[in-house]
């Protein structure tokens, strides 16, 4: 179980760094999060590349930062783990829920141009609420192993899908006059 548990959390921490990774550096899986959807009273453009370029620009440069946040879970997830402590692990849960409510609310206040890259918010938010509830199921009193199976599965689909819209998306991009 102790295993169980240290894959399960080190698959979200994963989940919340991975989006930092730039399209082209991105060997390591990238999930998504679920959404709360812009207001309505947004358009968005689609296929234009200027605004794709823009738009890429701002979630990467954010989840630069919010990279540097996640290490420190990964870190601590990982010295709790080896340790045993589950009282520790069930802390360091509570602040990955701050992190990723933080998280999600800045790519919601990201004035983002394209359909494509709002797309992506979507799916980075999918992810970061996806890791949460990875570790919550890694880290209950009695583990489901078919459903942390489940959204391991579901996480890495995600990261894939992430990662080829990203790379298609900086493609768009570099098109970009």
């Amino acid at each position: 179980m102790k295993k169980l548990l240290l894959a399960s959390l080190c698959m979200a921490t994963v989940a919340l760094t991975a989006c930092d990774k730039k399209p082209h550096d991105a060997a390591a899986p990238a999930s998504g999060s679920s959404s709360t959807s812009q207001p309505a009273a947004t358009s968005f453009s689609t296929g234009k590349a200027a605004d794709i370029k823009s738009d890429l620009m701002l979630i990467q440069n954010m989840s630069t930062t919010k990279a540097k946040e996640a290490l420190t879970f990964q870190s601590e997830v990982t010295q709790a783990a080896q340790k045993g402590d589950k009282a520790a692990l069930q802390g360091i849960v509570g602040k990955m829920k701050t992190y990723v409510d933080s998280f999600n609310a800045d790519l919601d206040a990201l004035s983002l141009k394209s359909s494509e890259v709002d797309s992506v918010r979507k799916k980075m938010k999918e992810s970061n609420n996806l890791g949460v509830e990875l570790s919550e199921a890694g880290l209950s009193s009695t583990p489901d192993m078919n459903k942390i199976t489940e959204l391991q599965k579901k996480a890495t689909e995600l990261q894939q899908s992430l990662l080829t819209d990203m790379q298609n998306l900086q493609n768009t991009a570099n098109t970009a006059k």
